[in-house]
Formats: structure tokens, C-alpha cells, sequence
């Protein structure tokens, strides 16, 4: 095994748990953002779970006394890895959880083996992973954009219930509208998702409006910009070109997401990272993303090579990207004010949209549109949780599922405090944030190593083709 790793072939082993099974977590102070707060507390663990916190402080000299403890982070839209030869998922759920990240909810398995790869790797213990819910196979009609794709030919009854079962056949609990819809179709598929049991997400197609659709949850704020404003009629387009978007715009979707109880996931930070093409050079030397295997930067986000959001020219990036941005936060916060439903989500598999770190982003954004940090960490957490379904998910309470994360600083006062996290327990198993780190390190140097490199580069050409290759 030695001789394997020296070489660059030793896949990394994963990281150790610090605790698990019963333990303790004394003396610290239980935050449930907006909620409740509790110093001086211990947090009993047994089986996955939180069995009771009582207020005895206990060990002032344990390892995590004076720490803050809160519910893990849940971030609402992510796309995982595809399961290949690359195995990319034990690398991607150590960004997750060395960010707090504990569960996720993936948008859409781009070729339908990613969310069971993940699953595969909790259920038989051979890595942690967060939490996974997920939305099946997307439902469109027309030209699939991703080979995970139920069609639909017309908005029959008939049509919609047969993909709802197949998403329910595929474990989802959340059925994803994607491009191609008609509003009949959207309608018939509402109806069917009611008869079986499913949640709904999804994009407003091309060529409809915000009001139209009706989606009850909204992703990327799509539909906001009317149709005949764009500049192309492209799924970049759609997320960017918001210069006709004013305040009369922004009152008319507030108005039409209270009456018709519309959610909003907007993964601002999707647009955030497209600034990192103003330098490409620069922005891949960022420390967030020294975590991730080189051929993401040398092949999948490449300017030239990706075909993911690239050849985005500097005017495009500082006529639309940038305004897009404040204008986003400003509808978030207006959506906020208003009392409608936000949840926050990253779109990880889009360029520079790290695992884990681009939530911690996502929070950022939320908080510099004017939304209270502490209400930010209920959006990101206990509103996430209620969304899922998981009774206790997002909260630290008796019963609640054993996912909680300590800081040595309190980040509910402060955004950069997210950089205090010491210690992540998920599934009721305690990870120091340096044994994350460290493992992290190895999963780096195997794709660097000068044998797996070349291979993963050609492995990912391969990959993207057969993800949207559209055959």
C-alpha cells in the first residue's frame, strides 16, 4: 500500500471519526437560530440522534467547551458528482462537511447514478456524506438538455402520472420541472405530483413568465426577466440579463408569489462565481479552490474547454453579471420583508461553485442584501429542514437527527465567524475539522499525482460529454 501511494495510485482513506455511537458535547452554547439559545449546555448523542441536552455544563476542560453549537447547514440545490472512475463523491462530501454542510438536496442527477453513489457511500459507512434528498430524473419536453431526462409528448393525465411514478420509483421526493414545459403541462404535472406524493421544483421554462408558470418553487429566479428583454433566449441569458428588470418588476413578483404561495431558491452566488472569469488566472489560484481535482480548472470550467457558462466575455460579466447580482439581492430582500418563502441554495456543478464553501457564500449575499445573519442561519437550516420533511432537520433539540456544528466563535454575529468551525457531527458522528482537512489534502494530492492527473483530465472529458452531450 505504500508503494501505491508513493506512486499516486493509493485512493486516500477517509477520514476518522472522532466520536460515535454515545457521546457527550459539554459545555456549550446551543443556538437555534431565531429561535432559542442555551449556555452552558451538553448535548447527549446516541444512535444518530440527539437523546437530550440538559443544562449541566459539565467538563469546563472538555475539548468543546465554550464552543457554539447549531444545526448543520442544508444547501437547497447542489448536482452531485456523476459515479465513474473518477469516484468523485467522497471528495465532494468532504467539502460539504468541512463546511458545515451536513445535508443537501440534489437538483437533478445529470445521468441519473450520482445521488446513488452518494447514499451507497453513507449506507455502507465507507465515507461520510451529508444527507441526501433528492428531485429524480428532470421532466421537460422537446431536446433533453441532460440524458436524465423524462420527456413528456403531451399534458395528459396519463403522461404526467407515468413520470411521476418514475420519479417516485427513483427514490425522490421532489419532482423537477425543467425546460420545454407548456403551462397545461405544468398544470397536469401539479396535479399528478399531488395524487403521488411529491414536491415541487423546478425552473420556469423559456418562454414563459414568472406569473404563468406558477412553479411553487422557483429556482434561480427565473422568469423575473420577461422573455422579451433577453439578449439570447439561453439559460445564461435568463440568469443574467436583468437590466430591464426595475422595481416595478420586482413589486409584481412579490405580489404574484404571495398570492400564489410561490418559493424562491435563488442561487445568487451561481452569478457571484461567474466573476471569476473577469481573471481566470487569478481566480483559480483562490484558496477554496485548492480543494477540488485540478482537471475541474484544466478541462469542466476552462474558458475555452468547459462548456459550462464559459466564453462569457468581460463587457457581458460587467454590463449584466454585475448589476444581476445587486439586483438579486435587492428582490431577495424584498421577498424577505414581505414574508415569502426563501430558501438558500448554490447550484454546485456550476464554475467555481464550491461544495460547501459556495453556501457559505450564499449566506454572505443573503446578508449583505440586509437579511439579519441570525435569520440567514434560519433560512439555511430549520425553514431547509421543514421544506425536506424531516422532523427535527435544521434544529438542535431532543430527537432531532444528530447533525450539528461547533464554532469557537458565535457566527450568527458575524459572517467571517463561519471560519471558527472546529468540529462537524453528521449522522451522530463527530469529525474534527482538521481531520477533514487532512483528508481533503490527500484527496488533492491523488488527482494531482502525476499518473492519476492526465487520466482524470481525459476521464472528465468524458464524463461532461456523456452528461450533456444531448445523445
Amino acid at each position: 500500500m505504500g508503494f501505491l501511494s508513493d506512486i499516486g495510485l493509493q485512493r486516500p482513506n477517509p477520514p476518522r471519526s472522532a466520536a460515535q455511537g454515545r457521546f457527550d458535547i459539554a459545555g456549550v452554547t446551543v443556538i437555534n437560530p431565531a429561535r432559542d439559545r442555551r449556555a452552558g449546555a451538553t448535548i447527549s448523542i446516541a444512535d444518530g440522534a440527539i437523546s437530550g441536552i440538559s443544562e449541566q455544563a459539565g467538563d469546563a476542560s472538555s475539548a468543546f467547551a465554550g464552543c457554539f453549537a447549531l444545526p448543520g447547514l442544508i444547501d437547497m440545490h447542489v448536482h452531485l458528482p456523476p459515479d465513474n472512475a473518477l469516484k468523485l463523491t467522497a471528495g465532494a462530501s468532504l467539502l460539504y462537511l468541512l463546511h458545515g454542510v451536513t445535508s443537501l438536496r440534489d437538483a437533478g442527477d445529470l445521468d441519473g447514478t450520482a445521488v446513488e453513489a452518494a447514499r451507497r457511500l453513507g449506507r455502507d459507512g465507507i465515507h461520510p456524506v451529508p444527507h441526501v434528498f433528492c428531485c429524480g430524473p428532470f421532466i421537460g419536453a422537446g431536446k433533453a438538455t441532460f440524458k436524465n431526462t423524462i420527456l413528456l409528448d403531451d399534458a395528459s393525465e396519463a403522461a404526467a402520472d407515468a413520470a411521476a411514478l418514475r420519479v417516485k420509483a427513483a427514490g425522490a421526493s421532489f419532482m423537477k420541472f425543467y425546460e420545454g414545459l407548456s403551462e397545461p403541462m405544468i398544470r397536469a404535472l401539479e396535479r399528478a405530483c399531488a395524487r403521488h406524493g411529491l414536491k415541487i421544483m423546478g425552473h420556469v421554462p423559456a418562454g414563459l413568465s414568472y406569473e404563468a408558470a406558477r412553479i411553487s418553487e422557483v429556482q434561480h429566479f427565473f422568469g423575473v426577466p420577461e422573455s422579451s428583454t433577453l439578449e439570447r433566449n439561453t439559460l445564461l441569458n435568463r440568469s443574467c440579463d436583468w437590466h430591464a428588470v426595475d422595481e416595478r418588476r420586482m413589486d409584481a413578483i412579490v405580489e404574484a408569489t404571495l398570492k400564489h404561495g410561490i418559493a424562491n431558491t435563488p442561487t445568487i452566488v451561481t452569478n457571484q462565481k461567474m466573476l471569476c472569469y473577469r481573471d481566470y488566472g487569478a481566480a483559480r489560484r483562490q484558496a477554496e479552490i485548492q480543494g477540488v481535482p485540478p482537471f475541474y480548472l484544466d478541462v469542466i470550467w476552462h474558458p475555452e474547454q468547459g462548456r459550462l457558462n464559459t466564453g462569457m466575455k468581460r463587457d457581458y460579466l460587467e454590463r449584466q453579471v454585475v448589476p444581476a447580482i445587486a439586483k438579486k439581492q435587492h428582490l431577495a430582500k424584498k421577498l424577505f420583508d414581505a414574508g415569502a418563502q426563501l430558501f438558500l441554495g448554490t447550484d454546485v456543478a456550476q464554475p467555481f461553485v464550491v461544495p460547501g464553501a459556495s453556501l457559505q457564500e450564499e449566506m454572505a449575499l443573503f446578508a449583505g442584501a440586509g437579511i439579519g445573519l441570525e435569520q440567514v442561519w434560519k433560512l439555511a437550516t430549520r425553514d431547509a429542514g421543514e421544506r425536506l420533511g424531516v422532523s427535527g432537520l435544521g434544529v438542535v433539540e431532543a430527537g432531532a437527527p444528530a447533525d450539528i456544528l461547533l464554532f469557537r466563535r458565535d457566527p450568527t454575529q458575524a459572517i467571517d465567524h463561519l471560519s471558527s468551525l472546529e468540529a462537524v457531527v453528521a449522522g451522530g458522528r463527530l469529525y474534527r475539522v482538521a481531520d477533514l482537512e487532512a483528508a481533503l489534502r490527500s484527496s488533492r494530492a491523488y488527482f494531482a499525482s502525476p499518473l492519476i492527473k492526465p487520466l482524470a483530465r481525459r476521464g472528465a472529458e468524458r464524463a461532461l460529454a456523456r452528461a450533456i452531450g444531448r445523445g
